[in-house]
């Protein structure tokens, strides 16, 4: 199991400097317009977590410094409430259940709160809503290539995999010396 240094606990606030700016500037937005759209939106992040919290219960870091944390999410403290046991959620077809829950509700909450924003801001403030699309893209490859190669899922999650499948490849191209982990 990796050990958390000073050095990645700061380096994995990078990328949530822009996902926290685009749950700011979304909120801040959606709320304008309506309290009900943040209502939901939050209710979606909040599922989101209960999915999380399912995948974080068989997780080696449980209980201890987990990068999710800086990641906008409760999961890892409510894995703790509701799994008390890793023996009631743990396994690769348990874990499969709750990443494509996860990946469901969390690609909802971004196409719903980008709905509203298009469809609300898209003639006024365009601008606006573009850097918030950019903001979440600039979030995802900052996740994955900072996170994603020390997870303690590394031989189970489908994001760890596609990174030592990108990494391999870089590596073999003489793109780069491979790190330890």
């Amino acid at each position: 199991m990796y050990q958390w240094s000073r050095q990645d606990r700061l380096l994995h606030l990078l990328p949530a400097i822009p996902l926290i700016a685009f749950y700011v500037g979304s909120t801040y937005l959606l709320a304008s317009e309506s309290v009900w759209l943040v209502v939901v939106f939050l209710l979606l992040w909040v599922a989101v977590n209960v999915f999380a919290a399912g995948i974080c219960a068989g997780c080696p870091y449980r209980g201890g410094y987990c990068p999710g944390i800086c990641q906008l999410y409760f999961a890892p403290f409510l894995s703790l409430v509701m799994y008390k046991g890793k023996e009631k959620c743990s396994g690769a077809r348990s874990f499969k259940v709750h990443l494509a829950l996860l990946g469901i509700f969390g690609l909802g909450s971004y196409a719903f709160a980008f709905y509203w924003l298009f469809r609300l801001y898209w003639q006024e403030q365009p601008l606006v809503v573009l850097g918030l699309l950019a903001l979440l893209l600039l979030h995802m490859p900052l996740s994955f290539f900072i996170l994603c190669p020390k997870c303690g899922y590394n031989d189970t999650c489908p994001m760890a995999r596609v990174h030592k499948v990108v990494k391999k490849g870089s590596d073999s191209d003489g793109g780069g010396q491979a790190s330890p982990d």
